[in-house]
C-alpha cells in the first residue's frame, strides 16, 4: 500500500474539554477525499462510580451497559455521533449495539459501538476506564496505529511563567507523551487554510511528507513558513521555505506563500498562526519531561488556534 492509497486512522478524545467537537468538522473534511477510520474515545476515571462502593472491575463491566444511558461518558460520545451525523458521515440504521471487547493487557477492557463511515472507513465509539486518562489515549493510539490524535486545549493558553509552574492539561500530556502525531484542537475550522513551519534540518524533512500528505488531503490553501533567530540565520530559513515549497510541488500542490520572519520562533508563529485554521510544526527530539521547552510545544500552550504537531 503506498502512501497515497493509505486508510487514515484518526483517535478523537472526547471528554477533554469542548474544543475536542471542533475536530469533528476537520475530519469530514478529510473524509470528503480519503477513506479514514475514527475511533472516538472517552475515559471514564475508574474511581467515579465504579470504585466508590466497593464495585470490583468484573462487576462494573457486567452493569455499565445496563447504566450506559445514565453515564456522562455515554452522553459525551453520543453528541460527538449525532454531530457526525448530521454531517452525513454515520448512517444511524447501519449501527451496532454497545459491546464489551477484551483488550490484552487491560483488565477494564473497552464497550465498543461501531459505525460505517460515509468514507468507506468505520467509525468507532469507545468507552475505557482507567485512573490516568494520558495512559489509556497513549496505549489506544498505539493499538489502532493512529495517524494522529485530536484532542481538546484549554481555551485559554497559559502563557509566561505560569506555563511552566501550573500542571500541564490533558492535550500536552498527551502531546509529550505519546509517539503519534497530536492535534490539539482550538475553533478548529479548516476553511482558513494551514501554516506549515519549516526549518532546515533532518526532523523538519522527516515531518514535511506527513504534512503534504494532510494538506492534499484536507484540500486547503498552505503557507510556508521559516523563521530565523537573527539575520545571520535568514539565508537558512529562505533555503527551508524553497525547499519546501519545491516537495509541495512535486505531490502536485502548490503553496499560497512563502514567509521568511526573523525573531523569537514561537512568538512569531504564534502571532502569525493566528490568522489560519491550523499550525503544523515538526515535534522537538527533547525527550518527554523536557518538550515543554521546545518551540513546537511552547506554541501548542500559547497558541489561540489548532496547531498539529507531527512526530
Amino acid at each position: 500500500m503506498t502512501q497515497d492509497d493509505h486508510k487514515l486512522h484518526i483517535l478523537i478524545c472526547i471528554g477533554g474539554g469542548p474544543e475536542a467537537f471542533t475536530g469533528l468538522k476537520f475530519v469530514h473534511r478529510l473524509g470528503k477525499e480519503r477513506c479514514i477510520d475514527i475511533k472516538l474515545l472517552y475515559v471514564r476515571p475508574m474511581d467515579s462510580g465504579f470504585k466508590s462502593g466497593g464495585m470490583e472491575v468484573k462487576v462494573a463491566r457486567e452493569n455499565v451497559l445496563d447504566w450506559g444511558i445514565e453515564l456522562p461518558s455515554m452522553t459525551h460520545l453520543n453528541k460527538a455521533r449525532d454531530i457526525l451525523v448530521e454531517l452525513g458521515e454515520i448512517d444511524m440504521d447501519a449501527g451496532d449495539e454497545w459491546r464489551y471487547r477484551e483488550l490484552t493487557g487491560d483488565p477494564a477492557g473497552e464497550f465498543v459501538l461501531e459505525y460505517q463511515a460515509a468514507s468507506g472507513g468505520k467509525i468507532s465509539l469507545a468507552l475505557r476506564m482507567a485512573d490516568d486518562v494520558t495512559s489509556v489515549v497513549v496505549d489506544e493510539a498505539d493499538r489502532m496505529d493512529a495517524d494522529f490524535i485530536i484532542v481538546g486545549g484549554s481555551a485559554k493558553p497559559v502563557e509566561g511563567l505560569r506555563r511552566y509552574l501550573t500542571p500541564k492539561d490533558l492535550a500536552m500530556k498527551i502531546s509529550s507523551h505519546s509517539d503519534h502525531s497530536v492535534l490539539i484542537a482550538r475553533k478548529l475550522e479548516p476553511g482558513l487554510g494551514y501554516i506549515v513551519c519549516v526549518q532546515d534540518t533532518d526532523v523538519c524533512w522527516k515531518m514535511l511528507p506527513k504534512a503534504i500528505r494532510y494538506s492534499i488531503t484536507c484540500d486547503c490553501p498552505i503557507s510556508l513558513l521559516a523563521v530565523a533567530e537573527d539575520e545571520e540565520g535568514k539565508a537558512s530559513a529562505q533555503k527551508a521555505v524553497e525547499k519546501a515549497a519545491e516537495m509541495y510541488r512535486q505531490a502536485g500542490m502548490e503553496p499560497h506563500e512563502l514567509l521568511v520572519e526573523i525573531g523569537d520562533p514561537a512568538d512569531i508563529i504564534t502571532e502569525i498562526g493566528y490568522d489560519f485554521s491550523l499550525i503544523i510544526m515538526a515535534e522537538s527530539e527533547k525527550p518527554w519531561f523536557a518538550k515543554v521547552f521546545s518551540v513546537a510545544h511552547e506554541v501548542a500552550a500559547k497558541a489561540r488556534n489548532s496547531v498539529l504537531i507531527i512526530k
